[in-house]
């Protein structure tokens, strides 16, 4: 099985580096809503990590036909900016 890398920068406003901030993973699953009789989209957690002080991140993950959503947290609040 081929795995892929899924890697980003996160960054505020001002460009720079947001440092520790939480990244989260999560693969989107289908699921059919008897409620509204349409297709709809469930989202299963793989895992999390932080921002590096580059404000890097990046997940190894196995299936490259999924579909992946991640979710940022800045837990700095305000922390570290530059003006």
């Amino acid at each position: 099985m081929a795995h892929a890398i899924i890697r980003g920068l996160v960054r505020h406003t001002n460009r720079a580096p947001v440092v520790g901030a939480v990244v989260i993973l999560e693969r989107l699953v289908p699921v059919f809503n008897e409620e509204r009789k349409e297709e709809d989209l469930s989202s299963v957690y793989l895992g999390h990590t932080l921002t590096n002080r580059y404000g890097e991140f990046c997940f190894a993950v196995s299936d490259r036909t999924s579909t992946y959503r991640v979710k940022v947290f800045d837990n700095s609040h305000g922390e570290g900016r530059n003006p």
